[in-house]
């Protein structure tokens, strides 16, 4: 058990050191087809004595017309202590329209439909309290049309054309 709590300080110890000031902007790319994801993951870390704000982004581009799932996870490293303060997250498309946005973050799912191609952006501003920091991840999904909806679609035209033919 001691040796489990001497592992523990040093690494804390470390993340601290090294993570001295490191509550600046990252920025991400990545291009998205149907069917892909991506996840855009960051940790924030700050000593006890400074407040960590941070402005990330990341742009994701879609090649296909589709919907698009943004999915996030607030990587809590304590149940305890809220380590992880949400000003704002926001999705704009490429003439800074904002999609979405809030301010509340627990484990959020923002579906997106009808996207068209294009580039679109991710803003997550907000502040890692405490000397552990904070985790998050955004997970970005296109989501294709399944194959069930156009077998289904079809089956009902042939039904609709079915009842036509037998009523007339």
């Amino acid at each position: 058990m001691k040796l489990l709590k001497g592992i523990s300080s040093t690494i804390l110890g470390l993340v601290s050191l090294f993570g001295l000031g490191c509550a600046s902007a990252v920025d991400y790319n990545v291009g998205l087809t149907l069917g892909q994801t991506h996840t855009f993951n960051h940790l924030h870390t700050d000593t006890y004595d400074y407040s960590g704000a941070f402005a990330d982004t990341g742009t994701f581009e879609l090649t296909n017309a589709s919907s698009v799932n943004v999915s996030i996870t607030d990587n809590e490293l304590t149940s305890v202590v809220d380590l992880l303060s949400v000003s704002a997250f926001a999705v704009y498309d490429s003439n800074s329209n904002v999609l979405f946005s809030t301010s509340d973050l627990v484990t959020t799912v923002i579906p997106l439909s009808d996207l068209a191609v294009g580039v679109y952006t991710l803003q997550f501003v907000g502040s890692a309290d405490g000397i552990f920091g904070a985790a998050y991840d955004v997970t970005v999904s296109a989501v294709p049309l399944p194959a069930a909806a156009w077998l289904f679609g079809t089956a009902l035209l042939g039904f609709v054309a079915f009842s036509a033919r037998r009523t007339v």
